[in-house]
């Protein structure tokens, strides 16, 4: 072989060893990039998963030290989020056993309540009419002319003030006849309106006034509170 040829396979050679160490060094190159993704990706995941526990932690000891019932939901949500771990299962119960305590406490103070206004309760029944053999239909009344105190419609007829008193008696007869709810939920409607959550109310309205067959005065809106009060003035005679 002579020179010239020598230096030509020489260099195809060294070309080859060059082009399979491009290969080889690429392909390593590609490895590490992937590698480096998956770990950063993995960080960012127990980062999130760190921060998911912290907060779950802060709103579970928020619910311990002040048991709201905000506080208990805001708890039970955050400690949902978690993936399924030991520390969930803890921060779980933790949250049950505030919401145990915060019903029992509750409950007592219902009872405290209602024995304290038993005399008012019962005659509030008797104003309402309800205080012997009230029906389902006696019931949707009631409620019915107690949305007119807040909601907005072109015709109302009939008013019956929303107080707790009023309230209470038309709980206390729901309580004892299950099967009025059958149609309409009424205990859910006056458990909100009892705990001074009107946001519902012209649905409220909507779904009595159309179950009791309505085709004028149906609600689209919700009073202010100074035309509420207006109403109030008008019709019960309180300033």
């Amino acid at each position: 072989m002579d020179l010239r040829k020598k230096k030509f396979v020489v260099i195809f050679l060294s070309g080859l060893v060059f082009a399979g160490g491009g290969m080889l060094g690429y392909q390593f190159y590609q490895e590490e990039k992937k590698e480096a993704a998956i770990e950063t990706q993995q960080k960012a995941e127990r980062e999130e998963a760190q921060e998911k526990s912290g907060l779950a932690e802060t709103k579970v000891i928020s619910a311990e030290m002040n048991p709201t019932q905000e506080n208990i939901y805001a708890a039970e949500e955050a400690v949902i989020q978690l993936p399924n771990s030991e520390e969930k299962l803890m921060l779980k119960e933790r949250v049950a056993l505030v919401n145990a305590e915060f019903v029992k406490s509750m409950k007592a103070k219902e009872e405290a309540r209602l024995a304290e206004l038993a005399d008012d309760i019962q005659q509030a029944k008797l104003a309402l009419g309800i205080d012997k053999s009230p029906t389902e239909k006696d019931i949707a009344e009631i409620l019915h002319n107690m949305t007119h105190q807040k909601v907005r419609s072109e015709e109302k007829w009939g008013f019956v003030q929303i107080t707790e008193v009023n309230l209470l008696a038309v709980k206390e007869v729901l309580q004892k006849n299950s099967d009025f709810n059958k149609n309409i939920d009424f205990l859910s409607i006056v458990n909100d309106w009892l705990s001074a959550d009107f946001s519902n109310i012209v649905r409220d309205h909507n779904v009595i006034w159309e179950n009791k067959n309505g085709n004028v005065g149906k609600a689209y809106g919700i009073l202010s509170p100074s035309e509420e009060q207006a109403l109030i003035r008008e019709h019960f005679d309180e300033s």
